[in-house]
This record gives C-alpha cells, structure tokens and sequence, in this order.
C-alpha cells in the first residue's frame, strides 16, 4: 500500500491540506531539474519541501484530491514525453514540451526554487529573454561553452540548461524570483552538433578544436574560442584531502560519503586543484591576461599516496586516490585522531557541505568572564573549531544531554563537534545548574566566585583567559590558607592558641574577599573567644564604625556578656533583653558590640531595621536553620556589613539546613532552595551521592571553617573546662524568688531558736539544697508544669554532641533529675545508659557503655565518683555543680584518666543569678587554695567539705540579691 493509501486510510482529513507542488533545483553542470513533492502551503509559500510525489498510473486515472485538474494534465504530459517519469518523483522537463510545460507548471502558483540558503523561494513567469552561446575562459584554464544574454538587462540572470545539454535554456533572475523561457538565433542542426563535442576544453587542446571544427562551425554561426598563447611556470605542490558526500547516480536520491586525494598546485598568484584520478598530465590558469601552464608532479602525487595506505586501510579503495566507507567510527578516526599526523605531513583537509561525517574537534579553548550588573558576572567558554569560533555555553540544549560515551555535538551546520568527555562532563557536573539559562553566557552571582576555581580544573591545560583573569584570581585566592596576620595582643586578656588564632585571620580574609563565612568548631573550641578577638582587632583597627550584632539564644545573652569582660574588656557593650530594654534603644550607637536574642530580633524587627551593623553573628545559628520562620525571615532583613554563622553543628537533620544558613550568609550563593533541592539535596541524601557530595563541600569550603577536637588536639590541654551560664525561664524565675522568700523568714527563726552548729548546718544546706533543686527543674520540688531552662539547654547540649559522634558523661547529685533526663532522651531516640547508688550489676554497665552501646552515661555523682574507668567518654557535663569541687574532680578524672586518647572536654552548666553562680565562685576560690594543699587531701575531700560559715555566706549573698 502506498503512502497516500495509508494516509488516507488512517486519518481520511489528514491530506486535506496537501497539495502537489513543483521544486526545481540547479545540479550539476549548471541544470534545471524538477521534483515533485506534497507538502503545506502557507499563504502560498513553501515552508517545508513536504514528502517526494511519486507518480503513480492510478492517480493518472482516478486523481486523489490532492491532485488538481492543472496537476493531472503535467503529471500526463510528463510521462507521455518522457516515460522515465513513470514511478518516480525527480529528473528533468522533457525538451520536446518543456516550453507548454514549464509555463503550466508556473501557472499552477505551487511552483518553488531551492536558494542556496536552503530555503524555498516561489517562482512567477517572466518575460522571454534572448540568448546566445559563447566561450568562456574559465581560471581553471578551460574554456567552457555557456549561454550568455544578448544584452544583459540590469537584473542579473542566471542561465540554466534544460537538462544536462545545451539543446536550450531558462533564464532565473533571483531578485524577482521568476523564470524567463529563451529564444536564440541558432539552426536545429547547429544546436544538435553542440551535443556530440566536448563543451569544456582545456586551453592546450584549443588549436586542435579550431583545426577540427572551425570550418562547420563557422558555416553554423556557431562561436569559436580565441587561441591565447601559454606560458609555462613552476609551482608547488601540496596535497589535499578532500571528502564529499556524492550521489551514486545523477538523480539516484541515494548518496555515499567519499574522501579523495587532491592536489593544490600554487605559484606566482596562482592556485588550481586536481584530483589524483585526474588524466590531465598539466594544470592551466587564466589570470585574466594570460594563460599559464604547470606541469603535473606525478611522482611527488605517487608519494602522497602511498603515504596513506595504512591510513587509508580500513576504507574501501573505489578508484585511484578515492576511497569510500559506512562506518562512522573509521570516518571519526580520520578526521580526528589520524587529523594531527596527516596534517604534520602536509596534508590539508576540505569538507564539502553535506558531507554526514563531519566530524570536528576544538583546537582551542578560550575564557571570556566580565561584570553584568552590580551582583553578576558574565561567563563564556569559547571553543576554535576549524576557521570558526563557538560558544559552548550556547549549545546549553544539548550540553543538557551530553552523550558521556559518544561526547559528540551537533553544530547548526551539521558538523560534529567532539568534546573531550571528562572535561565537559567535569564543566557540567561544576556549573550544570546553571544551564538552564537559555543563552550563550552563563550569569553567575558574584557570592559564587569561588566556583570559577573548580571550573578552571576542569578546563584543558592550554585553556587560555581572554577576560576576567582577575576574578579567577580571586576565586583561587578563597581557597588558600588565609594569610597569617601579626597578633594584636592590645586589649586581649586570653592566650590563644595557634587554631583559634587562624580562625581570626580566616574572619579577616573572607572580609578582604567580601563574602560571608560560618565557624562551625566543635564544641568547646572557642569559637565565642575568637569572634571576641576577631572585632577587637576590628576595632583597633578603627573598622568597628557602626555596632556589631551578636544574636544568640536567651541562655547565652549573659555567656557573651561575660566572656566580653573577661577576655576583650576594651570592647563596649549591651545586652539588649528584658521588659525595659527599649529605653536602651537611643545608646545603641554608642557601643561596639549589641547582644540580642533571637526572640527579640523577631519582636523588635522594626526597630533593628532602622540601625545598620559592621558585624551581624549569630551564634548557634542552627536556631535559622528553617528558612520559613519568623527569626529567619527577620535576620535576612537587618542590614550589615558582614555576616557571620557561628555554629558546631551546622546540619542536624538535613542539608536543607546548611543551605538556609549560607542563604542568611550571601543569598544566592548555593542557589534557589529548589535548585538546592534538586541539585544536591536529593542526589545527596536519596541518592548517596559520593560526587555530588564533593562538589559540594568544594562549594561551601571557603565559606566554612571546621575544626574538630581530634584535628587541634595537640593545641589542647588534655583537659578543658568550660562554665556555660543559663537563664532561668521567666516562670522558672518567679518561682525561685517565690522560694527564697519563703525560706527567708523560716531559716532564720530557725536559726535563732538553735545554738547547735550541726543543726544550724543541716538548716541552711536543706534551704540552699532546695534553691538548687529548682534551678534544676522545679518537677524536683513538685512543680513538673513550671518550665526548666537548664533542663532544655542540657538536652540541647546531648542532641548536638551525640550527632557529633560524642560519647558523653552527665552527672547530677540528684538521681531524680538524672531519671528526668533519661525521659527526654527516649523521646529523641537517643540511646543511654544510667548508673545510681541502686542500679545493679555496676560493672556490666560500665562495660556496655565502654563497648559503645549508647552514647550518653547518665551518672549520679556518688555512684560515679571513684572506681569508674570511663575513657571511652570524651565529654563530661556537671549538670549541677557540688560543693566539693574534688568530687567534681574526681568524677571528671573517671574519663580523663591514663588511657584516654582524646581532649577531653568538661562542661559545667550554671544558672545565672542564682546559688549555683555562689557555689561556681566558692568552688574557684576553694581551687585557689588548693595549689598549696596536699593532694591526697584534696582527693579525700576532707579539706573541702563546706563549713557552717561557707554555708552562711552563700546564704546571705542569695538573700542580699533578692
């Protein structure tokens, strides 16, 4: 069944709107040959030449629809004239018709001309033109027999044979895309002469032609060539390889791809071709004056060729010096890898047009980067392909799907551009998110400069930057180890140690660099200390001009207000909390460093958007790390110099969480939280994406700084210590002054009434211990609905550790606070093992936790104290300090102890404000004196037990701040 059939069977509508039309096109030896074809018209125009017509007997008798009465009459006159056109849809207009035909056909309105564009051009009928015959010498040194115009008009025509002979011709004016018919003074006999004698011949053979013919044809008016004299010159020779895609036939449709063997004979202003199949023995060029003659080297050309016989061997030899072959693979080798040697030897490359195996490579790489904007930079990579210049990034359709085996592109014009696939690849996997921009540049925000240093390894070696050599500079500069600044000891009451010093100066270089950068240090590395330091030398060096803003969580307000006293006194600040913390608001301009809560960002976000900082930290900046909260959405408004996330741990439970982080830092520089999802996110966290994970640490490297206690162990003492102070929650608050009040009046009578010491004694510690429960959690004295401060800041403390990979030491004096703890760590899901004065099999216990059973060993203080080898623990948190600092001592000394291979790191959680503050001072004090005491002593705690007059002072300085 034919096309039609099957069309018109599937969908009997689908051929309404096609209609035959007539596409003529010039072929070779300047000829006119039509083809017909079914196609669309758009307002009469060809957009596309349609499916090939074949002519069918059937139509000729019963037309299909698409066949109009005018079609029927030329497709019948076609194949009565000419039954070559029976069953085919291309070949010529027969010369017996080819006047009525052509004029039918150009009446019809469907008739079109191929451009050299390719594209589709309608014809008209134009006038008759006249023409004549004449030589003409072409440069080649060959004289070719061509109808000319009579008397050229000013549009210029193009004169082309009816078929492939010279019986007749028509005229085609390209400017007013019509075909004209031709009248010429020439006899019948005359023009059927023209058809048995060469019609080009070359400038050597002219005096025979003349002696052969110049009698019969002068009797038919018939032009002759003019004899010009030759002169013969040297010339060199230099081989070409030319590959053509070549029909097997004159109008076969079929075509095979051929590579030849050429020559290029050049000398004084003179260049001609030949192919080595050629039989001509010399070369003729007509520079407009004179002919001139070179010799052909045929043992030079012999040469040639035999240096491609292993080049050649896998082609098919079809003839002297041209081989043919339809494996694409061998095509590829050629033009590429066998490319580089040929060329070496001599040898030139020349692909026709059409040719289907183009194959390319880029011989040069150029970088073009430069400003687009305030916030963007432009980027494009360049590729020299041949004598062209390409824009890679212009290909972004493709580059999208990349063939990673066949690491080939499409050009526009049919060439196939090859790519080194892991370098393309690499370029991919660094910028791919980018690409979906539909352009020839890549738009790159400038917070992600960095990224040109991992684009530049993915470049070839020889990669040259044309433009913009200076931001890849910088991005390389972001990498490198941030420069060793003198230390500035000036106001500075801390010795830092080598980590803590390169953190600071790490502060200063991504500030010389205008970017933004999170510390995240483990734990208890003192990431406070060196922001500290860091806007002291700020400071110094008079660049603290407007406030820096710390933003912390409300339990840490007093920590930083404390630590600001005691290590950078020179540095003036306030503490920005509390029902009247409004009234501060006209001074804030007066200090150096703000400190806030997060909460109150939030309430008086009015307010801070009308000030403008050097610094915004946010210390434990996990607290943004839901980009939708109220406290993130906030925080991206306040305005700022520079930014800085203080953080140990960064990402608790997603990447997502980073990415908010560094969107506070410099928004945009990890993309749209989308792009991130798709980019990273899921490849990462779905996928286990090992590479992606890569790049992605590769991005946010010089944004982060991470050091964790195992790399700066040797800068560590083996043991350190660190007071974190709380406040209490407002309700927790009330309720302690409640308790005091109420103890105040009762102690005292009690007091009085006895004279016994132990008695005053057991007096005081029964009150004191009931203040230190509540500072604890208030459910210790029965109060479970009133909230605990120190209680969340602990649990807090545990979750962020245990994803650290720590193991960790909590004790209490109070088993009940420990049984509290254990509660809120089931609901985590966090594993632990508890150990009290009444657990049993102590010992086993001891082991499970050592094995690494669970990460967390809840230890009540008297059960831990002594005979406990603890040394897989790292971390030890006093959840409530002792009064026996030796007892502390000595349960810390259960991890730190001959075995231990790891900082070991002990932090002490006090309530600010309260008795546990007076215990903390006592216990240091008590430390002071311990240098002089003996240290068996010491361990027995005999020397330290609190006196009834320690009691009493701790007493009354509580009283006193009520």
């Amino acid at each position: 069944m034919s096309f039609l059939a099957q069309l018109r069977q599937k969908n009997p509508e689908a051929n309404q709107g096609l209609t035959v039309c007539y596409r003529f096109e010039a072929v070779q030896f300047d000829s006119l040959s039509l083809s017909l074809g079914l196609a669309e018209l758009r307002q009469g125009q060809l957009v596309e030449a349609g499916k090939n017509y074949v002519i069918q007997r059937e139509h000729l008798q019963h037309p299909p629809p698409f066949i109009a009465q005018s079609d029927l009459t030329i497709l019948k006159q076609l194949v009565e004239a000419d039954p070559l056109w029976h069953q085919t849809d291309e070949g010529y207009l027969p010369l017996t018709c080819y006047e009525p035909l052509l004029t039918e056909i150009l009446a019809t309105g469907r008739c079109f001309i191929r451009l050299s564009d390719g594209s589709w051009q309608k014809l008209v009928c134009g006038e008759n033109i006249s023409v004549q015959l004449n030589w003409i010498l072409k440069s080649d040194g060959h004289y070719q027999l061509s109808w000319q115009q009579v008397s050229p008009c000013e549009t210029a025509m193009m004169l082309l044979s009816v078929d492939r002979s010279l019986t007749a011709a028509i005229a085609y004016s390209e400017s007013s895309n019509r075909l004209h018919l031709t009248s010429h003074p020439y006899r019948p006999e005359a023009i059927k002469l023209l058809n048995h004698i060469c019609q080009k011949i070359p400038a050597a053979e002219v005096e025979k032609f003349l002696a052969d013919h110049q009698s019969q044809w002068d009797k038919l008016a018939l032009p002759l060539p003019t004899l010009l004299p030759i002169t013969e010159c040297p010339a060199e020779i230099s081989p070409v390889l030319l590959f053509q895609s070549v029909k097997n036939q004159q109008l076969s449709p079929t075509r095979e791809e051929q590579v030849s063997l050429a020559f290029r004979y050049e000398g004084d202003n003179f260049c001609q071709w030949i192919g080595y199949d050629a039989d001509d023995y010399a070369l003729d060029y007509w520079n407009g004056k004179n002919v001139r003659r070179f010799r052909r080297n045929r043992e030079q050309e012999d040469k040639y060729l035999k240096q491609l016989s292993n080049t050649m061997s896998a082609l098919e030899n079809i003839r002297p010096g041209v081989w043919k072959t339809d494996t694409s693979e061998v095509w590829r080798h050629l033009l590429t890898e066998a490319r580089e040697a040929l060329i070496n030897a001599g040898f030139q490359f020349l692909v026709e047009k059409g040719f289907k195996h183009h194959y390319v490579i880029a011989n040069d790489w150029q970088v073009m980067a430069r400003e687009s904007g305030a916030s963007h930079f432009e980027l494009e990579l360049l590729l020299g392909v041949e004598q062209d210049t390409l824009n890679l990034f212009a290909l972004l359709d493709q580059l999208q799907e990349f063939n990673r085996h066949q690491s080939i592109l499409t050009l526009s014009d049919g060439r196939m551009l090859l790519l080194p696939a892991e370098q393309v690849n690499g370029i991919m996997d660094e910028l791919g998110d980018l690409l979906g921009q539909q352009s020839g540049t890549l738009q790159l925000p400038k917070n992600q400069l960095n990224r040109l240093e991992s684009f530049d390894q993915q470049l070839p070696e020889k990669t040259q930057w044309k433009s913009g050599l200076e931001y890849l500079d910088l991005a390389k500069s972001l990498y490198q180890t941030p420069r060793l600044l003198e230390k500035i000891q000036k106001g500075v009451n801390a010795t830092l140690r080598p980590y803590q010093w390169l953190g600071i100066c790490w502060f200063q270089h991504l500030k010389r660099h205008g970017v933004s950068g999170l510390l995240a240090d483990d734990m208890g590395l003192g990431k406070t200390l060196q922001t500290l330091v860091h806007l002291n030398l700020e400071q110094q060096q008079n660049q603290l001009t407007k406030p820096a803003l710390i933003v912390a969580p409300t339990s840490l307000l007093h920590n930083w207000r404390a630590e600001i006293k005691k290590f950078t006194p020179n540095l003036s600040h306030m503490v920005i909390h509390g029902a009247k913390r409004h009234q501060q608001w006209k001074k804030i301009k007066d200090f150096d460093v703000l400190i806030t809560s997060y909460q109150l960002v939030v309430k008086d976000l009015e307010r801070w958007l009308q000030q403008d900082f050097s610094w915004i930290v946010l210390d434990e900046a996990q607290q943004i790390k839901n980009p939708r909260t109220q406290i993130s959405q906030a925080l991206k408004q306040l305005q700022s110099d520079n930014r800085l996330c203080l953080s140990g741990t960064p990402v608790e439970n997603h990447l997502g969480e980073l990415w908010s982080v560094l969107e506070f830092l410099m928004p945009g520089c990890l993309g749209s939280q989308k792009e991130f999802k798709h980019y990273y996110r899921k490849p990462i966290e779905k996928d286990a994406d090992q590479k992606r994970m890569a790049q992605l640490q590769q991005r946010i490297a010089p944004f982060m700084l991470r050091r964790t206690k195992e790399q700066v162990a040797t800068d560590l003492p083996a043991k350190t210590e660190i007071y974190q102070h709380i406040q209490l929650n407002d309700d927790q608050q009330f309720f302690y002054e409640q308790q005091k009040e109420f103890g105040q009046s009762e102690i005292e009578q009690q007091l009085e009434e006895t004279t016994h010491g132990g008695q005053k004694q057991i007096l005081l510690l029964t009150a004191l211990l009931k203040l230190r429960q509540v500072c604890c959690d208030p459910a210790l004295v029965g109060e479970p609905e009133i909230s605990s401060s120190k209680r969340e800041h602990c649990i807090d403390m545990l979750e962020e550790l245990v994803a650290e990979g720590r193991a960790i030491l909590v004790f209490s004096q109070f088993t009940s606070m420990l049984d509290l703890l254990g509660e809120d760590l089931d609901k985590l899901n966090i594993d632990y093992l508890k150990l009290t004065g009444q657990s049993q099999n102590r010992q086993k216990i001891v082991e499970a936790f050592q094995r690494g059973e669970a990460p967390v060993f809840l230890i009540s203080l008297k059960a831990g104290g002594v005979g406990l080898n603890l040394t897989r623990a790292d971390t030890v948190i006093h959840y409530d300090p002792w009064w026996n600092l030796a007892a502390e001592q000595q349960a810390t000394d259960r991890a730190h102890r001959i075995g231990q291979d790891k900082p070991v790191f002990v932090y002490k959680l006090i309530t600010e404000n309260t008795i546990e503050e007076k215990i903390a001072q006592l216990q240091k004090y008590k430390a002071q004196i311990s240098q002089h005491i003996n240290h068996q002593a010491q361990l027995s705690g005999e020397q330290f037990a609190l006196k009834l007059e320690d009691l009493m002072s701790l007493w009354k300085q509580e009283i006193k701040t009520t």
